[in-house]
């Protein structure tokens, strides 16, 4: 019972993010061709071999090219300096490998804007817009890079980030609805109180991402975070992905969507016991067979039916009296039954199994011998996985 086909959803995405791309370039091409025929059309240039420091205020006009250039401060390595830009819109532009350092930009807009190759280092952006209303992407591409950044309050909709990596990236109270995460590399995202509705994340690298909600984040049943990719199997990984999976589960749990909690709780519970040893491991492999950690019906059903089976083999070499017949089988003699007795025999033995899993018990049927253990161990297995498989169910019908 599975709520999601990963693989299903991720090929979706994907046609979703093209068409994204192919949508909003032609948006653009026509609101160029709007400006050329009011004749208020300028594209400028900014690019140089070494990166200048370049001051944005410079920048008066839409639709610029800016290339190899240092938004901020050049050399100076002090966190606590910072260029302030407020009020600047910086809407059509093509940033392609600049440096933006050491910037705080407040209540500016950054329309349509495209950035290639692009680093931010220690930038924080308030009370800025993202969104287009003429449906023109803005878009992080070609191994950007975010470090040390803060976005608060900020209206981040429709946002693609493709080929980039987060490095101390915090979200707080910010809108990043309907935005997609593309072959990323998030080595560490914090998110607080965000509109993460429609939200996509696929073939990403996931290292830490944690809420910090004083309220809650919203998430939609059209969220989806994509299956996380390890870059190896160290146990510190897999535990970064166990508490990566249970922050997305209560963060779905905390929006009612309790079947996608389930999912990522599952997950969680997958990665956790591969970071496991010992006996913690065992106890947990023992409930992933069972249950599936109480998120996979089936799992209950299909292990009682393996019990079942076992035990069905068991009495035929342990002995039952079936109307004064005696079934015992033996190595010696096993070789040179008839097939035909033998699947007769398997079926009264896997008969009689089945009733003493569910403890009805008819009595035409009686273990002898060592059979008489095992049918108890079976009653007891029985009425345990019945349980277990019945709150497993009535608990994901519920929901």
């Amino acid at each position: 019972m599975q709520v999601y086909d990963f693989e299903k959803n991720r090929n979706k995405i994907s046609l979703e993010l093209e068409e994204r791309y192919i949508k909003s370039k032609g948006k653009l091409e026509e609101l160029k061709d709007y400006y050329k025929n009011i004749g208020d059309f300028k594209e400028k240039k900014y690019s140089g071999s070494d990166k200048e420091v370049i001051d944005l205020e410079d920048i008066k006009d839409n639709f610029s090219y800016i290339e190899n250039k240092i938004i901020g401060i050049k050399d100076l390595k002090s966190e606590h300096i910072h260029i302030s830009i407020c009020n600047k819109n910086l809407d059509y532009n093509e940033f392609v490998n600049c440096s933006f350092n050491n910037v705080k930009f407040e209540n500016c807009t950054f329309h349509g804007n495209i950035f290639y190759n692009c680093v931010f280092d220690n930038v924080s952006f308030s009370y800025c817009n993202f969104e287009d209303e003429q449906g023109i992407i803005t878009s992080f591409e070609n191994n950007c890079l975010l470090k040390n950044c803060s976005f608060y309050k900020n209206n981040m909709k429709n946002i693609i980030f493709n080929l980039v990596k987060f490095n101390g990236v915090k979200f707080a109270l910010t809108s990043l609805k309907n935005n997609i995460l593309s072959k990323c590399i998030i080595d560490e995202i914090t998110i607080a109180d965000c509109d993460l509705k429609s939200m996509k994340i696929i073939k990403t690298n996931i290292n830490i991402l944690r809420f910090e909600d004083e309220f809650t984040s919203k998430v939609d049943e059209n969220t989806f975070f994509d299956l996380l990719r390890l870059k190896n199997r160290k146990k510190n990984n897999y535990e970064n992905i166990f508490k990566t999976y249970k922050n997305i589960s209560v963060v779905f749990e905390k929006n009612g969507l309790f079947s996608f909690s389930g999912e990522y709780y599952y997950l969680a519970k997958c990665a956790e016991r591969k970071a496991l040893k010992g006996l913690e491991k065992f106890k947990s492999t023992i409930f992933y067979y069972i249950c599936g950690y109480g998120e996979r019906p089936t799992f209950a059903l299909i292990s009682s039916l393996e019990i079942v089976l076992i035990f069905s083999i068991i009495y035929m070499f342990s002995g039952l009296c079936i109307n004064e017949r005696i079934i015992h089988y033996n190595l010696n003699i096993l070789f040179y039954l008839p097939r035909k007795l033998m699947y007769v025999d398997f079926i009264d033995c896997f008969y009689f199994s089945l009733v003493t899993f569910t403890s009805v018990g008819y009595g035409d049927i009686f273990p002898i011998g060592y059979s008489v253990l095992f049918s108890c161990i079976e009653m007891i297995l029985g009425v345990t996985m019945v349980g277990v498989w019945t709150a497993t169910l009535a608990r994901k019908i519920t929901r």
